[in-house]
This record gives structure tokens, sequence and C-alpha cells, in this order.
């Protein structure tokens, strides 16, 4: 049976305490028990070097952390494609290369994975290595969604529907 290679990857900067939550969330979703083909990387603030690693890569789940403006601790779901939709004061990401751009290149290369992005609106961006309370009560519910997405794709070979 196919197996699709899926790739959970955490990006952001540890030591700005809430940025780095999506490298935070990883070390949680190591201790649970994941198949054989999910893999999971901490991309951590890389930039276009990322992009040979996310090539081999069927389908790609990223957390991380966004500025949507929003109640800290506000979780999104959404394509790349979906960023065009979003208004101007809407940043993606807090990094200098962004993972759109990383996904741009790979896609340019050849072949860029189906993605999908999970968004959390930090609360600090303080120098830091904690993440705040509530970032970190959000895991449990995200640990969740992402083991949803992998169920989805093992057993239908895509993400789950929107909504």
């Amino acid at each position: 049976m196919y197996s699709p290679k899926i790739m959970v990857m955490g990006v952001g900067n540890i030591l700005l305490s809430d940025e780095g939550l999506g490298v935070r969330f990883l070390d949680d979703l190591k201790l649970k028990e994941l198949p054989e083909n999910v893999e999971l990387l901490e991309g951590g603030t890389a930039g276009l070097e990322l992009v040979h690693l996310i090539q081999e890569v069927d389908f790609l789940i990223i957390v991380d952390a966004i500025n949507a403006q929003a109640e800290p601790g506000a979780l999104f779901r959404f394509h790349p494609g979906d960023i065009k939709v979003f208004p101007e004061q809407f940043e993606v990401s807090f990094h200098q290369i962004g993972i759109l751009e990383v996904l741009a290149m790979a896609n340019i290369l050849g072949k860029a994975p189906k993605t999908l992005i999970f968004g959390i609106q930090p609360k600090s961006l303080e120098w830091g290595l904690d993440i705040s309370p509530e970032i970190q009560a959000l895991f449990p519910r995200l640990t969740e969604f992402v083991f949803n997405e992998i169920d989805s794709i093992q057993r239908e070979g895509k993400f789950t529907a929107e909504g």
C-alpha cells in the first residue's frame, strides 16, 4: 500500500518566547506515537536551506506563529494559496524568509509538497525560552488537529475538508 511521505515542520525562533511555538510544539509531538511515514522537522528560523528538505515530501504540515492582529492563542488553518486573500496587516510569519518563499522556491525547482499551515497568534515576543501558558494550553488541541490531518492523508490521500 502506498504511504505518502508526511512532514510536520515547526517553525520559529525559540529565543523569543511564543515566536518559537512551532518548534516547542514539535517537542510535544515527539512524545507521541507517529506513523512510520511521518517525519518531524524543526525548521527553526532557517530559510531557503529548507527547500531541499521539503522537496521529497508529499504532504507538509507547518506550525508557526503568525501575526493576524488577533487574540493571543487564536488558531488559524490555511493553505499557502489562501494568503492572497488575507488583509494587508496580516503577516504570515515573523521570520526574514517566510515559509511561503521556501514553498515558492520548491515549486520553481520542480516539486513543492501539498501544504497546510496551522498558525497561532502569539502572546509574547519578548526575549525568553518559555512559551506563554495560554499558548502551551493550545498544544493538546493542536496535536489533535495534526493527527486528524495525518489520518485523512493516510485514508484519503488529502487534507481534511475545509470547515
